[in-house]
């Protein structure tokens, strides 16, 4: 049960916070960063919090094989960021970010569940077994 909950920690860790340490770094290197320097500290910070939470939910749609939830993540970003996607640099930011945390939440899910389903306890059949989905 240790190794589950170690295995488990290391792919919440590498999903959330990696993931947002690795999104800066491609603002970085697409020439993004000048966007969110603009920013007051207080959007950053939110932005952040916002990718976490957005990589989780999309992490547990995965899980669970709920495809409507990583729709609804989308669309939820884009009707909130609607009016300001008319600006290019804008809307790109938006979509690499988003793109980003999208790709990051299908890598680092599928390696955990690969993991889990083969060296660990399974966890994520039983989580689905539980919520009685598969």
């Amino acid at each position: 049960m240790i190794h589950a909950l170690v295995y488990t920690a290391v792919a919440l860790g590498l999903l959330t916070y990696g993931g947002n340490w690795l999104c800066r770094k491609l603002f970085d290197l697409t020439g993004l960063k000048d966007m969110v320097s603009e920013n007051p500290p207080s959007t950053i910070s939110a932005g952040r919090v916002i990718g976490i939470l957005e990589r989780l939910i999309l992490a547990a749609g995965i899980v669970v094989h709920s495809w409507e939830i990583l729709a609804a993540v989308i669309a939820l970003k884009t009707v909130a960021r609607f009016q300001k996607l008319d600006q290019r640099e804008f809307a790109e930011y938006f979509l690499v970010g988003s793109l980003f945390s999208v790709l990051w939440a299908l890598i680092i899910t599928s390696a955990w569940a690969a993991y889990d389903h083969s060296l660990g306890i399974d966890l994520r059949q039983t989580i689905a077994y539980m919520l009685v989905i598969d």
